[in-house]
């Protein structure tokens, strides 16, 4: 068995800044949120795990902080576009049914730490899907990390097992934190030792091992002298360090893995991704409208060509021929059918299935409908199809 879980800040924020900006029609910023569940299905469809979680940061100070006032005080506050998105992503989440998991005085790298070895501890494996650093010291034999990385709109990830950590770094995953020690980390304000860079802290780690195994030795070492001094002056800023960076895998959380089991999405992240306008999601994640004609009801179908359509007179949603094109079917559409108005894509990608919209919303309907055929104008006359459902048959 395996579980997912998903450092929620670290996606969102990639997300946010590698995505460009888009807006919901009332104006709201969904970049992130979007970026984020686009990872989310890719990452999914990869791992194929049994369970899947998400841990979020808690916006107030965590027991780092209270050790160390100055642990990420360099950060900037969160975006103000960015900000708005983080409610909106947990309610998507929740329509989705994937579980959310926060802690006050806990960073999301703890819960996932604690999470990763509950795993182990029940037998389960668990994919960590992050785009920090941080978590490669919680990789074992039963924990995997996905490193994301999003740039340009494209994401892309590397998994990360003790052969390719080793691989890369020439020592043991858990020697992160040992690096980390020396080096420090300016993105969370972690010390280090002063005057010790990467390059001579990966030296040192790869020969020694360890920090403990680093101050064992001390004068002893395989180094230049003044990394010797900056070693031996710095000795209690590398222990601190190494406090500061190591992820806490016993946190006081309840947590079973067979709890966090799959589920389907709840009748409300439909209308949800419809209002967002998510409409490449809605036809990923095979999202449907709740069924509300009758089981009997059979549908009239209206069948148009390019040549046919005659254009009329109202919005039209696009440019040109093509913008008369769909206005037309809309027109006739919603003249001809009671809601709910469901209309289907192009047939030769036989998307009617998968490509339907609450009749309330038939203009946005006719919009998504035209992007699945622009995509398909491949075929001189594509054939357009709006299945109007309707309680009873004229």
């Amino acid at each position: 068995m395996k579980l997912m879980i998903l450092d929620g800040n670290s996606i969102i924020n990639r997300a946010f800044y590698g995505i460009r900006m888009l807006n919901a029609p009332d104006g709201t910023p969904t970049n992130a949120v979007y970026g984020f569940l686009s990872t989310f299905r890719r990452v999914f469809d990869l791992a194929q795990p049994q369970a899947v979680c998400v841990a979020f940061d808690v916006h107030a100070p965590t027991f780092r902080h209270e050790q160390y006032a100055l642990y990420k005080a360099q950060r900037k506050p969160m975006p103000e576009e960015l900000a708005v998105q983080m409610p909106l992503l947990k309610q998507t989440l929740d329509y989705m049914g994937v579980r959310r998991l926060e802690l006050a005085g806990w960073e999301a790298d703890d819960l996932i730490g604690t999470i990763s070895r509950k795993c182990e501890a029940d037998g389960w494996d668990c994919v960590v899907v992050t785009g920090d650093k941080d978590s490669l010291q919680l990789i074992t034999d039963r924990t995997k990390v996905k490193l994301v990385s999003t740039r340009m709109g494209q994401t892309t990830t590397k998994d990360m097992t003790p052969e390719t950590f080793r691989e890369q770094y020439g020592f043991d995953p858990i020697h992160m934190i040992d690096l980390k020690a020396l080096m420090g980390d300016t993105s969370d304000n972690i010390p280090g030792v002063p005057g010790v860079g990467e390059k001579t802290a990966m030296d040192l780690i790869q020969k020694y091992g360890s920090v403990d195994a680093i101050y064992e030795k001390l004068p002893d070492i395989d180094a230049k002298p003044a990394a010797i001094k900056k070693l031996t002056a710095g000795e209690d800023a590398a222990r601190h360090s190494y406090w500061l960076a190591t992820i806490v895998t016993d946190a006081p959380l309840s947590f079973d893995p067979a709890e966090n089991r799959v589920q389907e999405p709840t009748p409300a992240a439909y209308p949800l991704f419809l209002k967002l306008e998510f409409s490449k999601l809605i036809e990923k994640m095979g999202l449907r409208p709740e069924e509300t004609a009758p089981a009997d009801a059979a549908p009239d179908v209206f069948v148009y060509r390019d040549a046919g359509i005659v254009p009329v007179q109202g919005k039209k949603h696009g440019k040109g021929n093509e913008g008369a094109k769909w206005s037309s079917v809309w027109s006739i559409c919603s003249q001809r059918s009671a809601p709910p108005l469901r209309c289907a894509a192009c047939t030769r990608r036989q998307a009617a299935a998968s490509t339907t919209w609450d009749g309330s919303r038939n203009t946005a309907c006719i919009r998504r409908t035209a992007a699945f055929c622009r995509r398909s104008r491949s075929s001189p006359l594509p054939i357009w199809t709006a299945v109007c459902w309707r309680s009873s048959r004229t």
